[in-house]
């Protein structure tokens, strides 16, 4: 499996080396926290990753990278590209859609954030319709879309309480029925044909 990404390793690390993991990461001192988790990783960005690091893997996880690229379509394209049929492309982007950015909107604000939907080293952004467009375009098969709620316990400690973690459980559901609504993330996975 190629994580792209993969910061300090919770991906791998949390597998407990039950898949042979390697990544691409650009922050250097994450890749050297994470690779005692991966057989190899690159220290470069998913655009300037030669191809054979790329090519030919079971499986790749896309988790929250494309809109840090200025042309995610052509990222896309070229990793699908270097792909055989069958393998498994887990993609995960932020919901510009959501409720709070939309009201947000509504009040005129737009104000980027260190994290979440409006992070400011974001540079594209997605609504459930352009993102299932980006997947089609790229000549892939969408098996399952997910989406996941706004993680409340980061906004506030209250959401670890039990009375937070009900709230938390009902808001949960609400997301799931209204998802280009209340969605805070879309997950793809998806497979070359």
């Amino acid at each position: 499996m190629l994580d792209v990404g993969t910061a300090t390793g919770m991906l791998a690390r949390r597998s407990k080396k039950q898949l042979r993991f390697f990544g691409i990461e650009t922050v250097t001192e994450w890749a050297d926290i994470a690779s005692p988790y991966y057989e190899q990783i690159w220290n470069c960005s998913l655009e300037n990753a030669p191809e054979e690091v790329l090519r030919d893997y079971d499986a790749i996880v896309l988790g929250d990278i494309l809109e840090h690229l200025p042309e995610p379509e052509l990222a896309l394209k070229r990793i699908v590209g270097l792909q055989t049929p069958g393998s498994k492309i887990i993609i995960s982007v932020p919901n510009i859609a959501n409720i709070l950015i939309r009201l947000s909107l509504l009040f005129g604000r737009f104000e980027y954030a260190e994290r979440g939907i409006l992070d400011r080293t974001h540079l594209r952004f997605f609504t459930y319709k352009t993102f299932i467009s980006l997947i089609k375009e790229a000549g892939l098969d969408i098996l399952s879309i997910h989406v996941t709620p706004i993680p409340l316990e980061l906004v506030s400690p209250f959401f670890n309480s039990l009375i937070g973690k009900f709230l938390y459980m009902v808001f949960a559901k609400v997301t799931f029925l209204l998802p280009t609504l209340m969605g805070f993330q879309f997950v793809a996975e998806t497979r070359k044909p």
